[in-house]
């Protein structure tokens, strides 16, 4: 987008000029599902509403969250997806005059951001404030505002991500019953949306069900493939596989993973194979087309403590989840192949506690389940 001015009017359908004076009454901020008034961060929802109407979109919601820093991903997430998408973000204090600066630029420069609704998660004591950057100048690259990633108030403070939080939020704030909660990084290959429903042919919902779509990685400086011939075409020459094949083996590698390499692209999206979160998949955490009301994601947990979706995925064997992985879509991350470092056993003090903590709240999460619902051997921890 780089070379490419900004329209002088924007895309976007912003709540009362919010974009201008970040101001709004106390009775428009909401809780996170899974806290309540109790919990430690609030949500301004909706500073920005989808433009264009729902109904004439395909009925999948994209629910995806990001830091302030990391906010200009979603113009490509735009273009790409057919849906309409919801966009939690976190910013605290003064990380918000940052992402609206950069939501700003997007709203008048992307058409397809009309698709976009955003939401604001920040600390109950950090309430947003715009600051004082200038926003009048620079192109559709955004440019001039890049380089204030390393300024964010969240990484000055040592602040954690709620990663949790900001899913839940997305997830909940959608306005479609299906919905695909995915990571800002994670780029949709093309006409996944209609594809998939035009798969259900307009069957209705069904209970316990999920859609896996697989997760693959590209090397740095490659284009993200939008269909699956050019996925497999990379993957055979070594420059796409698996999410996390390197860092996190059973993270991301899902049942079917060889068949779903050798079977050619049939140009559609199809179910490949059924499965479920059981022994040995019990360390997998897929990404899936799911509903809104698939249990929540365990909003204590950290980004930095990682295996932040574990506790879901333990809940949904428990309750004797179906996953389906489908073939013919996929989700494509970019920059780059994440590989081990070198000295990989040496980690920020600070990831080591959030990692501890993590897996603490994880375990007590598994005894509150298993009281819950009747057990099964096969849902390993």
């Amino acid at each position: 987008m780089a070379g490419k001015n900004p329209e002088n009017s924007s895309f976007c359908r912003w709540y009362n000029n919010i974009h201008q004076e970040l101001s709004y009454p106390p009775t428009e901020v909401i809780w996170s599902p899974g806290a309540g008034e109790k919990g430690p961060y609030r949500i301004l929802p909706f500073i920005i509403g989808e433009s264009i109407r729902t109904e004439e979109l395909p009925e999948v919601t994209l629910c995806t969250h990001a830091t302030a820093d990391q906010v200009y991903h979603i113009v490509e997430l735009a273009k790409r997806w057919e849906g309409p998408l919801s966009f939690s973000i976190f910013a605290p204090g003064l990380d918000a005059g940052l992402a609206v600066a950069l939501l700003d630029r997007a709203c008048r420069c992307e058409p397809a951001m009309e698709k976009v609704s955003v939401h604001l998660i920040f600390p109950s004591g950090r309430p947003p404030a715009l600051g004082h950057i200038n926003r009048s100048q620079g192109d559709c690259a955004a440019s001039d505002l890049q380089w204030r990633k390393t300024e964010t108030e969240r990484k000055q403070r040592d602040m954690t991500y709620p990663i949790n939080v900001a899913r839940n939020i997305a997830r909940m704030q959608a306005g479609t019953e299906r919905v695909l909660v995915s990571d800002i990084e994670l780029f949709p290959s093309e006409k996944l949306a209609s594809g998939f429903l035009k798969m259900l042919h307009g069957r209705p919902l069904k209970t316990n069900v999920v859609f896996v779509v697989p997760v693959f990685e590209i090397e740095t400086n490659e284009e993200p493939p939008r269909n699956k011939r050019q996925l497999i075409a990379a993957a055979r020459v070594g420059l796409a596989v698996y999410f996390h094949r390197y860092v996190c083996p059973h993270c991301q590698r899902f049942p079917g993973l060889t068949r779903w390499i050798l079977r050619p692209d049939s140009g559609r999206i199809s179910p490949l194979i059924v499965t479920r979160r059981e022994f040995p998949n019990h360390r997998w955490e897929p990404v899936f087309i799911g509903t809104r009301e698939d249990p929540l994601y365990t909003e204590d947990m950290t980004w930095e403590g990682r295996q932040d979706k574990m506790a879901q995925m333990f809940q949904m064997c428990l309750l004797n989840y179906r996953l389906i992985v489908l073939d013919g879509a996929f989700l494509v991350h970019t920059p780059g192949i994440k590989r081990k470092a070198i000295l990989s056993n040496i980690k920020p003090p600070s990831n080591r506690g959030q990692e501890k903590r993590n897996a603490i709240i994880y375990q007590s999460v598994v005894k509150r389940l298993l009281k819950q619902y009747p057990s099964n051997r096969r849902c390993r921890q």
